[in-house]
């Protein structure tokens, strides 16, 4: 047996991550606008009347490729309608973004600061300033298209006389990058 064929061995998970990192970098679009669309299952967090429920939201941005990271402000909506007596709804209008790292798998942070609207029966009627964000986790299948999943808090701040509406929410999400 040869020598050089132990360190050989020992040497042969590193050439293999450099090779992935080194082809890497043709997996993923250089930067692009990003068309995101998000699936939510959502439940109110502590809401007397509200259940869960199902929603989801749209976002245009531009992905910004920073070497070992990619950069997302983004503009969205987002609509949830919950389950229970109260008959709750939210909407809202976004702006913020996203923060992911790596280039095939990409775990990621987002926030967005909004306004929104929440309905409802019983006369729940109230709008104000939003506030959501999370985790993601995002796999490049080709250089155009994200596909991922999330988990975070969404919510409408308090306001006046009526208390913060807090929930959280997963969800899956993709992204076409052009």
């Amino acid at each position: 047996m040869s020598r050089w064929l132990p360190v050989a061995l020992r040497a042969l998970p590193v050439v293999a991550c450099l090779a992935i990192v080194c082809s890497a970098h043709d997996a993923h679009a250089s930067s692009g606008t990003a068309l995101g669309v998000d699936l939510d299952y959502t439940n109110g967090i502590n809401e007397p009347g509200v259940g869960s429920g199902t929603g989801g939201a749209i976002r245009l941005g531009y992905k910004l490729d920073l070497l070992v990271a990619q950069l997302t402000p983004e503009i969205g909506g987002g609509y949830h309608t919950y389950s229970g007596a109260a008959g709750a709804k939210l909407s809202q209008g976004i702006v913020g973004g996203r923060l992911q790292f790596g280039k095939i798998l990409e775990p990621g942070l987002y926030a967005h600061l909004g306004y929104g609207h929440l309905g409802g029966d019983h006369g729940i009627s109230d709008s104000g300033a939003t506030l959501d964000g999370g985790v993601t986790l995002d796999l490049t299948l080709l250089p155009i298209l994200d596909l991922g999943v999330h988990a975070g808090y969404n919510g409408l701040l308090k306001n006046g006389n009526y208390p913060a509406f807090d929930t959280y929410v997963l969800g899956f999400q993709g992204a076409i990058i052009f």
